[in-house]
């Protein structure tokens, strides 16, 4: 019981994020937030890139620019609305 107050206590200021510090994008469901409150980035980066190579490259890894613009560019070509107003 102690250590959750300990934790609680200590991550009472740490600020939770709106945008993934990855990508830059809003984040879009409670998932994301908790994954970005956590480990730095949304739900998605943190699978595609975050945790795969965070063995190999270490902690403070980030993928580069052109690694995220390509990946961003796949997942708007896959990204179907799911509702048309007009």
């Amino acid at each position: 019981m102690s250590d959750f107050i300990d934790i609680y206590i200590d991550e009472r200021n740490k600020p939770v994020p709106a945008t993934c510090n990855v990508c830059h994008g809003t984040l879009q469901s409670l998932e994301d937030v908790v994954c970005a409150y956590n480990n730095g980035g949304c739900r998605d980066c943190f699978v595609s890139f975050l945790e795969p190579n965070r063995s190999v490259n270490g902690v403070g890894w980030k993928p580069s620019e052109a690694e995220i613009k390509g990946w961003l560019q796949k997942k708007e070509l896959q990204f179907k609305p799911m509702y048309k107003f007009f």
